[in-house]
């Protein structure tokens, strides 16, 4: 069977949409705005989620930056509660100056 050139551009046509139909599912939308979260934060909506990569727990002040946090890391958070919070020697150190001093004198936060 020989290969028209209709056939070609039926086949050119078709990757071009396929191609094209994959890039744009695969663009993630912005992530929203802090300030887009309700401004009235307390310390009781704070919530706290377990980081899986680092092995810690994140303190957030709520849930609403906790999902802008997880979006911007391009992951959710899916074990998370209030109750985390009271752990306080397993929340995430957020200065780099910290682990440098952890290892060089060789123990952790209490």
């Amino acid at each position: 069977m020989q290969t028209t050139p209709l056939m070609c551009l039926i086949f050119l046509f078709c990757t071009f949409l396929y191609i094209s139909t994959c890039i744009s599912t695969s663009i993630l939308t912005p992530c929203p705005l802090e300030k887009s979260c309700n401004q009235s934060v307390v310390e009781s909506s704070a919530i706290c989620g377990l980081d899986e990569d680092a092995g810690c727990i994140r303190k957030y002040a709520s849930t609403c930056l906790m999902d802008i946090a997880a979006c911007q890391k391009g992951k959710a958070f899916t074990d998370y509660s209030n109750v985390y919070c009271s752990m306080e020697s397993y929340l995430c150190e957020q200065t780099p100056t910290y682990e440098r001093w952890t290892i060089f004198f060789g123990f952790e936060k209490e």
